[in-house]
C-alpha cells in the first residue's frame, strides 16, 4: 500500500510541477489564437484581435506599454460610428478607422488623459462607419506611411487546417 500511495503522490507531483512550468507558454498559445499580421504598405503590424464586448471595452488599458510593431485591431459584425476611450490608458495611441479592410480615417497621438475622471474622458469617433479599428503606439502611423484610401491586409498568426 506504501508504494501505491508514494507512486500517486509523486506522478502527482509531477503532473502539478508540469503544469506550472507550461503555464506561461499555454497562455501565450491561447493568445496567438487570436493575434493577426496586419500590413500596411511594407510594414507588419502583430496585432491581438478583440471581438468580444469586454475585450472591446478593455482594448488596450492596464498595459504599460505597447511596441512600435504591436497594436489591437477590433472587429465588429456591422459598420457603425463606434467610440474609443482612453479609460486607464498608461500610453498615447494613433487610431486607425477601417472599413472593407480599406482606411478611411486616422486619429493621431491620441492623450492617455491619465487621471481624467470617467465622465471627463474624451471619445473618438470616425468620421464614417467601419467595421474595424487598429489601435497601435502614439505616432506610429505617421512612420507607416498609411494614407487614407489604402488598403491593409491580414492573416492569422496560427493557422487551423
Amino acid at each position: 500500500m506504501n508504494f501505491v500511495h508514494g507512486f500517486l503522490a509523486l506522478s502527482f507531483g509531477l503532473v502539478l510541477g508540469v503544469s506550472v512550468l507550461l503555464r506561461p507558454f499555454i497562455k501565450d498559445i491561447s493568445k496567438a489564437d487570436h493575434e493577426y499580421q496586419v500590413r500596411i504598405g511594407n510594414q507588419i503590424i502583430v496585432a491581438e484581435a478583440v471581438g468580444s464586448g469586454n475585450e472591446r471595452e478593455r482594448g488596450l488599458s492596464g498595459r504599460e506599454s505597447i511596441g512600435a510593431n504591436e497594436g489591437m485591431l477590433f472587429i465588429f459584425e456591422k459598420p457603425d460610428k463606434y467610440g474609443f476611450w482612453m479609460k486607464d490608458m498608461e500610453f498615447g495611441i494613433d487610431i486607425v478607422w477601417l472599413k472593407d479592410y480599406k482606411i478611411v480615417g486616422f486619429t493621431e497621438n491620441i492623450d492617455p488623459q491619465i487621471g481624467a475622471k470617467l465622465a471627463d474622458l474624451k471619445v473618438y469617433y470616425p468620421s464614417e462607419p467601419v467595421n474595424m479599428v487598429l489601435e497601435v503606439k502614439a505616432g506610429r502611423t505617421g512612420i507607416l506611411g498609411a494614407k487614407i484610401g489604402d488598403y491593409i491586409k491580414t492573416k492569422p498568426l496560427v493557422f487551423r487546417g
